[in-house]
């Protein structure tokens, strides 16, 4: 009878769960030549990235747009992967060979470094908790430690063991590391005087050890061997064994965020365990792939768990009933808006820090009699509240010191460099690049006396009473005490809201957008969008130093100054680049809206069919027939069709004056409405269809610049945009042009399609 009730409750246990937990297929990544290794969701799932059997590593972006893809030495076979807890890099094992890791900078999918510190086959990667660090297993019988120093990860430490080692884990604070593998020996290591020295081992463990990681929040950590998980803790003296389950486990094994479930592959399941304070229960076995499963992932938000498998196949399972993770719920408070030096700041006690003050009432979900205005502003509220905590830790956190009145001293992190032609001096602080504007003797100086500098910023309470704004930038130069402005990338403290001038208000309370559709007035000012492809990496074609960053700053400026509504699409194939066009060509356009189409990468010309194209991602370099091109004439075609009566090109790539066949160069006329209001002169230029081009040079070569400086047109296309219009703030394609005419090979600019004479292309800053 007691085993009958045991029973009996054991199975209204699971079923209770299984009410909670629930999940249903969401995606199918399948037909890839290989198997599939690893498959992760970044922190604030914003991208997600699979390994590959023939040694390949795809990122999807947030909406699956497959942003990079790269294939080293097939022989290496599939590596793993881990992302920065900040999202800015991505750390991918097996790059080229068996025994390198590729540090992979997200924001532009550019690899910044390899590091060669193994002689073998490189087992697993994983990032410290606070970013700081990054650890790598190896069957060279040893395990790497890779420590930031400015922008590149250096050799910190080495443990060297007499076996190949399988893993490593960092505990949720950093303060432990563990590492196991053939050996049969878990090794404990405890971060102390700025390194992490033995503290524990338990030796003779029956099976190899495959895989071992830590609890998300606990000093807890479980280990995998063929016919067995193990769970221990790790209390002041000791590791101790808590408890086991006999169960086969193919390799990899994966916490969710919250340390509820465990999440692994036996045989062609996918399993997962209940993780109960006293024992670990058989929970789930999900029945999909035809093949081994080497393993499955949460998604730290508990929207998505991830299966990969032998079977050539990754299926994304989206899932109810999982907790967001601490820094998840943070995350979500904050609407998705945290700067990068907010993500870096999100450590463990920080998050429990904030979540522990917050207001209950705040925090509660929509009760059923409130309304949605009451709903909004109590998320109003909570986000404030979330953003001063926030700000308050930021300063904390780089030990920013209040000056008097409403400034705040902020230290320089380090000197990137100086242009001279432009008198801008690029520096970073606080996780962002920023521009100071200052002369060259100025600069000297300042260099000369870098140790003794600092910024300071004004900090003023906002509007809703809790949070702060940050603003008014400046360098204090460290001996002649000149304040000179600085222009940050983005502000640290928070995401920024740009002000607006009483014209431009009224600009914006003309204009009602709802998506695809478009209520405009007769004396509407239009609304404005700009499409931007950058290409830098190409499968069959050298890459380029600069055209993402180009874009990304041009996509920045138009977002930040312009009523512009950018969209930023990085390394696409020729597919992806049509469909785009395809999909700005089927949206709503009110008579007086804006399009600027803008191309950063290679271009190529055809001497025999006298066709200049635009060299795509996966554009072949053998392909004689060009139909893995796009041409200029299916662009001219595709464009001048897009339903918007105002589109701009802009092309900065080589042979892009072919995009005119008669590569004709024709200048504007003069400005006729010196003496009009700024509003007429734009309701009197828009009177008339706009089909104009500019590119970055005609019949040759341009060349691509010095790395981190822009290349040379689109440095002038910037300083175009940065002079924001003039005194009228309109800026206009004569005074673009009159940037840019200088750069040589000399641009072109011309007009193509159904354009009309008078026509002009407008950007409005706000």
């Amino acid at each position: 009878m007691k085993t009958i009730i045991t029973f009996w409750l054991l199975f209204l246990a699971l079923n209770c769960f299984s009410q909670d937990f629930t999940y249903k297929e969401k995606k199918e990544l399948k037909a890839y030549p290989d198997y599939i290794m690893d498959g992760k969701f970044s922190p604030f799932r914003n991208y997600f990235a699979l390994t590959i059997g023939n040694n390949t590593i795809e990122i999807f972006d947030r909406d699956w747009n497959k942003i990079f893809s790269h294939q080293g030495n097939p022989k290496s076979v599939g590596g793993h992967i881990s992302f920065s807890p900040d999202e800015k890099y991505l750390a991918c094992a097996k790059y080229k060979s068996d025994n390198d890791i590729a540090i992979i900078r997200l924001e532009d999918k550019k690899v910044i470094q390899v590091l060669n510190g193994h002689s073998y086959n490189i087992n697993k990667v994983e990032f410290s908790h606070n970013g700081e660090y990054l650890a790598s297993a190896s069957s060279d019988k040893s395990v790497c430690l890779w420590k930031w120093n400015d922008d590149e990860l250096l050799l910190s430490q080495k443990f060297n063991y007499d076996e190949s080692i399988m893993a490593v884990s960092f505990n949720y604070n950093d303060e432990f590391l563990i590492t196991g593998g053939y050996n049969k020996i878990i090794h404990l290591y405890q971060f102390k005087n700025d390194e992490y020295l033995l503290y524990d081992t338990i030796p003779s463990m029956k099976y190899w050890l495959y895989d071992l990681c830590f609890h998300p929040s606990k000093n807890e950590f479980v280990t995998s061997s063929q016919y067995e998980i193990r769970r221990y803790n790790i209390d002041k003296r000791n590791m101790s064994f808590k408890d086991s389950i006999k169960i086969r486990v193919n390799r990899a094994l994966n916490y969710n965020s919250t340390g509820d479930y465990l999440a692994f592959g036996k045989n062609q399941d996918l399993v997962i365990l209940k993780m109960n304070k006293t024992e670990m229960l058989e929970f789930e076995h999900i029945y999909r792939h035809s093949d081994h499963v080497f393993g499955g992932t949460f998604s730290d938000d508990g929207l998505f768990l991830t299966s990969f498998s032998s079977d050539k196949s990754c299926i994304v399972w989206e899932l109810t009933g999982v907790n967001p993770s601490r820094k998840s719920l943070i995350t979500d408070y904050m609407d998705g808006e945290l700067t990068s030096a907010q993500k870096i700041i999100l450590t463990s006690n920080v998050i429990e820090d904030i979540l522990n003050k917050l207001d209950n009432n705040l925090t509660a979900p929509r009760d059923e009699f409130e309304t949605t205005i009451q709903y909004n502003d109590r998320r109003d509220k909570l986000k404030s509240v979330v953003l001063s905590q926030l700000q308050y830790h930021t300063e904390k956190y780089y030990k920013l010191n209040t000056k008097s009145g409403n400034k705040i001293a902020i230290p320089i992190e380090r000197l990137i460099g100086y242009n001279a032609d432009i008198n801008i001096y690029k520096i970073r602080f606080l996780e962002t690049d920023a521009g100071i504007k200052i002369p060259i003797e100025d600069a000297r100086s300042f260099k000369n006396n870098f140790g003794k500098a600092f910024l300071q910023a004004e900090r003023t309470k906002s509007k809703d009473g809790i949070s702060f704004e940050y603003s008014n930038f400046e360098l204090v130069h460290p001996t002649n005490n000149k304040l000179f402005k600085v222009t940050p990338v983005e502000n640290p403290f928070h995401i920024i809201k740009n002000k607006r001038s009483a014209v431009q208000k009224e600009r914006a309370e003309k204009t009602v957008i709802k998506s695809t559709e478009k209520v405009t007035g007769e004396d509407d000012l239009g609304f404005d969008r700009a499409l931007i492809f950058a290409t830098s990496i190409y499968d069959s074609f050298s890459e380029l130093v600069n055209p993402v960053i180009d874009a990304t700053t041009i996509s920045e400026e138009l977002k930040s100054n312009y009523f512009v509504q950018p969209e930023l699409i990085i390394n696409p194939s020729l597919k992806e680049t049509i469909e785009k066009i395809r999909e700005y060509a089927k949206l709503g356009y009110g008579k007086n809206d804006n399009l600027l189409i803008f191309f950063a990468g290679h271009g190529i010309y055809d001497d025999v069919f006298k066709e200049g194209y635009v060299i795509s991602r996966d554009s072949k370099s053998d392909d004689v027939a060009k139909t893995s091109y796009l041409s200029h004439s299916n662009l001219r075609t595709m464009i001048n069709n897009i339903p918007c009566n105002h589109i701009m090109l802009v092309m900065d790539v080589c042979f892009g004056g072919t995009f005119d066949p008669l590569i004709a160069s024709r200048s504007c006329a003069v400005d006729m409405y010196t003496e009009v209001t700024s509003e007429e002169f734009v309701q009197r230029k828009k009177k008339y269809k706009t089909r104009l081009y500019l590119t970055s040079g005609g019949k040759e070569y341009v060349p691509d610049g010095r790395p981190g400086h822009h290349s040379p047109f689109a440095r002038k296309f910037l300083e175009s945009l940065r002079n924001y219009g003039g005194p009228d703030q309109i800026l206009t394609i004569n005074e673009i042009i009159q940037y840019v005419e200088k750069v040589d090979p000399q641009p072109r600019f011309g007009e193509f399609g159904n354009n009309e004479p008078g026509s002009d292309f407008i950007l409005m800053v706000k």
